[in-house]
């Protein structure tokens, strides 16, 4: 691939000149950009601003997706707990039919639990996401940066509260 064909066609009045956006690397304010894909092309004002308020939607639903996340893996601990408390009422009530041992389940039990699968895979979803909101950031473009931002810090107004512990970070242990 040559710079012409990388920075687009200029000069040339063809259909795929026309829906072509230079790739530039600062900083830039304008509506004509390529995003992420080669066939997502906003040309025109139009859109752009869908363009934007699509990466916006995307930016607050990963928001929620964590929020999901969040609240799946509090509601399996609230579980566990009260089978757990449910297990040593019954062991200490002095029945007269004995209980097994209270015993936390292997490893692998763990791996292929139904809601540890479910938290994988929205985990996976959740990282593509990041991922792609990184590359519209990176076309430098300041209103799809704007977009994702606000997007980004919407979601976490609605959505970030709920967390109990402030230092708990997904970034670092």
């Amino acid at each position: 691939m040559d710079a012409m064909t990388m920075h687009g066609e200029h000069g040339t009045d063809t259909a795929a000149a026309v829906k072509s956006c230079p790739m530039i690397m600062v900083f830039h304010g304008g509506h004509c950009e390529r995003i992420l894909w080669r066939g997502w092309v906003a040309a025109t004002i139009t859109e752009f601003v869908f363009s934007c308020l699509a990466l916006f939607v995307l930016a607050f639903l990963y928001e929620l997706l964590k929020f999901l996340r969040e609240q799946l893996l509090r509601r399996e601990a609230r579980k566990d707990a009260e089978r757990l408390a449910e297990e040593v009422r019954r062991k200490n009530s002095g029945s007269e039919t004995p209980l097994a041992e209270l015993r936390e389940r292997s490893y692998w039990q763990n791996i292929f639990n139904l809601p540890h699968i479910i938290q994988a895979l929205l985990n996976l979803v959740q990282i593509v996401i990041s991922y792609l909101l990184m590359l519209v950031f990176m076309n430098f473009n300041y209103w799809l940066c704007l977009a994702v931002v606000l997007g980004l810090g919407l979601g976490y107004f609605f959505f970030g509260w709920v967390k109990k512990d402030p230092n708990a970070s997904e970034c670092c242990p």
